[in-house]
């Protein structure tokens, strides 16, 4: 399933400069996820990341484009296997302006700025809070909401990073160090970004360990892949047009038959 992903998104591809988007929530709103809301809650984060990110790629000071395209991959679980929600979006920096005229970014290394991308994802949140009728602490609309962008070439490091999570779950057997049946405890492995990317072992009761894992199971329904705009699968005569624009051949007549 992961090596089909990657290898249809791959095939997707526009010629133009690639960037990695990752939206993280400020951890005061992660109780929302729990719970008879929880699809709620997924779906907002959804929601709010994707209209953050079309109205600033469509505005004339930065891409322009008013029709834009980008696939976001749902994470909700961090090293430690504790629920940590973020979406990574692979956005291409092209699309078609008002007019329907192709437009690429000038700069490999920028897209929009970070803080106004920010500012309007808290937003659409806070819009999309209200609407559903749910409260929170005020005082996180005045905290930093994690919005990250990064530059990733032609993209293909960018899909295939992200790949590796498609179709996985929150920990590989790799990961598991010791399980001690004795004292009922598993000890894993996870990366310690902050210190540096050491290896560090955690030991922990067994039943945290399946809580943990568990908590990482969707909502029934939820699609943790989703796309937008010229991504979309019901986009494809954009997608063909900017792809065209962007300098790739278009071909035309049925698909080469696969081995």
């Amino acid at each position: 399933a992961t090596a089909l992903w990657v290898g249809r998104e791959l095939e997707k591809r526009v010629a133009a400069p690639y960037f990695m988007v990752t939206f993280t929530l400020p951890s005061e709103l992660r109780g929302l996820f729990l719970g008879s809301g929880a699809k709620a809650a997924h779906d907002l984060l959804f929601a709010a990341a994707s209209r953050a990110l079309s109205e600033k790629l469509a505005d004339p000071k930065w891409l322009g484009a008013a029709t834009s395209g980008f696939t976001a991959v749902l994470h909700t679980w961090n090293q430690r296997l504790l629920f940590h929600p973020h979406l990574h979006c692979i956005v291409p920096g092209a699309g078609l302006d008002a007019a329907g005229n192709f437009v690429r970014a000038a700069n490999a290394n920028f897209l929009v700025p970070v803080g106004v991308l920010r500012r309007a994802f808290r937003h659409h949140f806070r819009r999309g809070l209200e609407s559903l009728g749910l409260e929170t602490d005020p005082d996180v609309w005045h905290t930093d909401w994690g919005v990250d962008i990064r530059p990733f070439g032609g993209g293909e490091n960018a899909i295939k990073y992200l790949g590796r999570y498609v179709g996985r779950g929150p920990i590989g057997d790799s990961r598991i160090a010791a399980l001690d049946d004795g004292a009922g405890t598993v000890t894993f492995t996870w990366k310690d970004r902050a210190g540096q990317d050491r290896i560090r072992r955690e030991t922990i009761p067994g039943e945290e360990f399946v809580a943990r894992y568990l908590r990482h199971v969707l909502p029934r329904g939820m699609r943790s892949i989703r796309y937008f705009g010229f991504r979309h699968p019901a986009a494809k005569a954009a997608r063909e047009r900017v792809a065209f624009h962007s300098g790739l051949a278009l071909c035309v007549g049925p698909p080469a038959r696969t081995p």
